[in-house]
């Protein structure tokens, strides 16, 4: 029970700290410095398929996962406890890892920025279509745009780790 407790509170804090990051970068967006907080692509597969193709790429870049969040499954563990029961995934998983090398840049230039460590991919399908496979990533936004190319650094290593499982797949259009 405490732990349910301790990941409901964790996914709140998650969900407020989100909030307060779109509203330090909506000026950002509306400059047309970043697009979008949140960048989302999607494949037509299988979600273990593309789970484990992410994962090979990771690991083919020499890099591990230093954990997962199992955020489907937490989801449909609490519903139950809150008597709640509308399905909001079929599966959903949060990919965390870290670059020794890109991490030591990012925070040499600015330790402030282990808030945004480690990385995370999200993987997930909907309930209404579990064969369209989402990955996500959120960009690294930062009050100003000073020491970017560093925060810009990490966001094309999570691309293009999508982007491999998007080459492999296809991108669902």
């Amino acid at each position: 029970m405490l732990r349910t407790v301790r990941l409901i509170t964790a996914f709140f804090s998650l969900l407020m700290l989100s909030q307060c990051a779109y509203q330090r970068t909506a000026p950002l967006i509306q400059r047309g410095v970043i697009n979008e907080p949140v960048v989302i692509k999607s494949v037509n597969a299988e979600f273990d398929e593309v789970w484990e193709s992410l994962k090979m790429a990771l690991n083919d870049r020499g890099l591990v996962i230093s954990s997962v969040s199992h955020v489907g499954e937490m989801l449909e563990r609490t519903g139950r406890a809150l008597n709640r029961t509308k399905r909001v995934f079929g599966n959903a998983k949060v990919m965390e890892f870290c670059s020794a090398v890109l991490s030591r840049n990012m925070l040499e230039r600015n330790p402030h920025f282990i808030a945004f460590c480690p990385y995370q991919i999200m993987v997930y399908t909907l309930p209404e279509d579990e064969t369209r496979v989402y990955l996500a990533y959120r960009r690294l936004i930062w009050k100003d745009d000073k020491d970017r190319d560093v925060l810009q650094a990490v966001e094309r290593l999570l691309e293009d780790l999508i982007n491999e499982v998007i080459q492999e797949y296809g991108e669902f259009k």
